[in-house]
């Protein structure tokens, strides 16, 4: 795990937001390789596209992830946890991916918030990211200084 990942689960969970994985990897990456970096405890749900039948960038994966989530969202009113809460709304999320078409793009054609990671400098991935209209970042701690200047209302 990159060393940015736990501490920005364990801040997302003090603000109680709910956070998962949705991965176009096989389920296995889920019941092995999350538990090896000590990943599992901080997310509520996981979402893998062969067990969801459908991949990003298509937008019902997104849609079956939104569904996923809902389940542990609190109710705006109720302050309830679980299937009692209230509708999640994709406009409510915020995906964070690696890659322009599956991520940044399958996320805003579902509604969704989204940002990218360019963890790797690849040759010229960020600038042509950045020049199709997404936010991009180098490691989490920037995704948490980007939402705090833009006053996004989390939790």
């Amino acid at each position: 795990a990159f060393p940015d990942a736990k501490p920005f689960l364990k801040w997302a969970r003090r603000r109680n937001l709910v956070c998962g994985v949705l991965s176009n990897a096989d389920e296995r990456y889920g019941d092995s390789i999350l538990p090896m970096l000590g990943l599992e405890e901080e997310l509520n749900f996981l979402c893998f596209s062969k067990e969801l039948g459908v991949e990003k960038p298509n937008v019902n994966v997104f849609e079956k992830t939104r569904k996923a989530a809902e389940l542990w969202t609190t109710a705006r009113a109720e302050g309830k946890w679980g299937p009692h809460a209230a509708p999640l709304l994709p406009s409510e999320i915020l995906h964070i991916g690696n890659d322009f078409e599956k991520d940044f793009i399958g996320a805003r054609n579902a509604g969704f918030h989204a940002v990218l990671l360019d963890r790797f400098d690849e040759e010229g991935d960020a600038e042509r990211w950045i020049e199709g209209g997404a936010p991009v970042f180098k490691d989490l701690i920037d995704v948490v200084e980007f939402l705090a200047r833009k006053g996004f209302q989390l939790g």
